[in-house]
């Protein structure tokens, strides 16, 4: 995907490449590449690592000592982000890698990042291409998050009028929507990204005695959608004085924006 948003930022971005690209603090530098298969020529490859939780994603502070691990033809690279955010990878070949970005109480970020180019452009005065993606991670506790709170309901009762209280012991799961995540990375230079997940992207609850449920989520100063949903479940139905039959029971999925340091209620209803 080619993502064009926050230019302003990528701009930034270039300029700290060029400027700082010295500073970064490498902890297992890439050996040089003799060429690349495009055209002869070497891969600059710099990551922005930017907080994506208390700020929005415009902000130009980056997160320092986050460890961005690459791999490329089996072999693995990792560099430690300086103070603004970045790490750098010199002398790359063009080709195909896997990067994989990782801080305290912060998701993982997964990307597979395509560093080759259609044509032999782009090249700046030391002979080398150079290729920049900025990508956001998310607080997994503390400043930065919400809490989805609710209470779970299903209809167990035709004869009584209105829902009764699910059953204990349900799991109820809050999911990063997906679609989202490509306003949370971005890519300029050579190349393209061509897929990112978070590892942490799935966070549960089960269930209490009042059948309520409490989930600490990420957030973001804009809004960042969680979907809930919940397990299916089972249960004997009184459909009449004395009778019951056997139904499954259904949640009808929710979305909800949560905001960073905002408390949400948002109940589950079964259909």
């Amino acid at each position: 995907m080619q993502i064009t948003k926050n230019s302003k930022l990528l701009i930034f971005l270039f300029a700290f490449v060029y400027l700082f690209t010295a500073c970064t603090k490498e902890v297992e530098p890439p050996a040089p590449a003799a060429t690349d298969n495009i055209s002869g020529k070497t891969v600059r490859y710099t990551v922005l690592v930017v907080p994506g939780g208390n700020t929005s994603f415009k902000s130009m502070l980056g997160i320092d000592s986050a460890i961005v691990s690459l791999v490329m033809n089996d072999s693995v690279y990792s560099v430690a982000t300086d103070t603004n955010g970045l790490a750098a990878f010199d002398n790359l070949a063009a080709g195909i890698v896997a990067v994989t970005i990782n801080y305290s109480n912060h998701t993982t970020a997964n990307l597979t990042v395509d560093l080759s180019v259609k044509n032999d452009s782009g090249y700046d005065s030391n002979n080398l291409r150079n290729a920049a993606t900025m990508v956001a991670l998310f607080p997994l506790s503390g400043i930065g998050t919400a809490t989805i709170n609710g209470r779970v309901f299903a209809e167990l009762d035709l004869v009584t009028a209105g829902l009764e209280n699910a059953p204990v012991g349900l799991k109820v799961t809050s999911l990063l929507e997906a679609t989202q995540l490509v306003n949370y990375v971005n890519h300029t230079g050579g190349g393209k990204i061509l897929n990112m997940s978070y590892e942490q992207s799935v966070y549960v609850d089960i269930t209490n005695v009042s059948s309520d449920y409490s989930i600490v989520v990420p957030a973001t100063a804009s809004g960042l959608k969680m979907v809930i949903t919940a397990d299916d479940f089972v249960y004997d139905q009184l459909i009449a004085p004395a009778t019951t039959q056997r139904k499954v029971y259904n949640v009808v999925t929710d979305t909800v924006s949560v905001i960073s340091g905002i408390t949400y209620f948002k109940d589950v209803i079964y259909n």
